[in-house]
């Protein structure tokens, strides 16, 4: 049943997507398409309206090598994804994307905004909170199979908001207030209190066609999503394969609010790219508790042998894709990267383990929508680490793949 009602909407979706009102309706008789960088766009001639499709399909496979706790080889659908953006009477934007990996329907973006404003816009609706570059960069140009630790573990995720956005040439800022998660069955059991807000700020003060200096910080404060007054921060081994927490703080109660503060860096010279970010997240608690302090980090090197390079979008503050130069060799790229996650404060008594991979990757980007990528990456857990049931300090490796099919 909600499988029919979702695509009965998505139907009528796509007919109303070719209307025009003016007075009485009418279908639009006259269009162009455009291929722009692997995207297609639907636009009317008079610039008013345009529609373009966002599916993902991504298929993940991965095999754990010495691992005591025997972590479960396999490969799985990692992402569905359908999603319709569209342009209404030139100066509104509506987006409304779902994804049917885990074999449920899960809501991702769904939101509306106005852009009639000078460089800005006003957003409203479910979407990603600003924090994090390596989080706010599309799954569809990540340079490794899977985010790092930071932001699997301290993401604000996408909940119900509005946010405002500006920018200019070489800068963009953002800032958003927030409730929930759309966490239907939570919310039938339970009182929301959950919201916060957050800001970003990211420049570019060299932007050139050989060199890009990139940096950002953002800030967010955020109370408990419900009554219990409880949090608690985990992150898998950067592989969602077994979707497995290995650190994990558990529930933290008595918490009033905590804060997050992410710092990002990006020197970007021709074919080559150094990127970086931290977030540390500060637990605040009542009734007499130690508050809590937990922070990670990352840094990769990438090298795409074939020449290309990444272009900056002023208006995301983010970075693009890597489209290839060549229909017949594709774009071929290699990467490093460190990442680190200290989930421990024991000042505070709470041993949620500590982390440090090293992981290397070679992408091929056959053309701009298919694209297939290899890792390799060494995890270095500490004593604590040992969510799930997992015994700690278990160091191993894994090899995971992901084929990507976007459009």
């Amino acid at each position: 049943m909600k499988f029919r009602t979702i695509f009965i909407g998505l139907f009528i979706f796509l007919i109303f997507s070719t209307l025009q009102v003016n007075g009485q309706t009418r279908i639009v008789e006259q269009g162009k398409t455009e291929w722009d960088q692997g995207i297609l766009f639907f636009r009317s001639n008079d610039g008013n309206f345009s529609t373009r499709f966002d599916v993902r399909m991504f298929i993940n496979g991965a095999y754990f090598f010495e691992n005591k706790n025997e972590l479960s080889n396999g490969t799985h659908l990692r992402k569905g994804r359908f999603a319709m953006k569209t342009t209404l009477w030139k100066t509104w934007r509506a987006e409304w994307d779902i994804d049917v990996a885990e074999g449920v329907v899960e809501v991702k973006d769904m939101f509306f905004s106005y852009a009639g404003l000078n460089n800005s816009h006003i957003k409203v609706g479910n979407f990603k909170m600003p924090l994090g570059l390596n989080e706010l960069t599309s799954s569809r140009y990540q340079t490794f199979v899977e985010r790092a630790y930071p932001m699997l573990a301290f993401e604000t995720d996408r909940r119900l908001g509005i946010e405002y956005s500006k920018w200019g040439n070489k800068w963009n800022v953002r800032a958003a207030v927030y409730g929930q998660t759309m966490d239907t069955e939570k919310n039938k059991t339970k009182d929301e209190t959950g919201n916060g807000a957050a800001i970003r700020l990211a420049i570019a003060p060299v932007l050139n066609q050989e060199m890009i200096l990139h940096a950002g910080v953002a800030a967010v404060y955020q109370k408990p999503d419900d009554e219990t007054n409880a949090v608690k921060f985990n992150s898998e081994p950067e592989t969602k394969i077994g979707d497995v927490e290995i650190l994990d703080t558990d529930n933290i109660f008595n918490v009033d609010h905590f804060t997050r503060v992410g710092l990002e860096g990006v020197a970007s010279y021709k074919s080559f790219t150094l990127q970086s970010e931290y977030i540390q997240t500060d637990v605040s608690r009542m009734n007499g508790y130690q508050n809590a302090t937990f922070s990670g980090s990352y840094a990769f090197l990438s090298w795409v042998i074939t020449g290309e390079s990444k272009p900056w979008d002023p208006t995301q503050g983010e970075f693009g894709p890597i489209v290839p130069k060549s229909d017949k060799l594709g774009a071929w790229e290699l990467a490093v990267r460190f990442s680190h996650l200290d989930l421990t404060d024991e000042t505070a008594g709470i041993f949620g383990g500590m982390a440090n991979n090293i992981t290397v990757g070679l992408n091929w980007y056959a053309n701009p929508n298919v694209r297939f990528l290899l890792n390799y990456t060494l995890v270095d857990n500490s004593k604590f680490a040992t969510g799930d049931g997992f015994i700690g300090d278990d160091d191993f490796s894994v090899i995971h793949a992901l084929a990507m099919v976007y459009f």
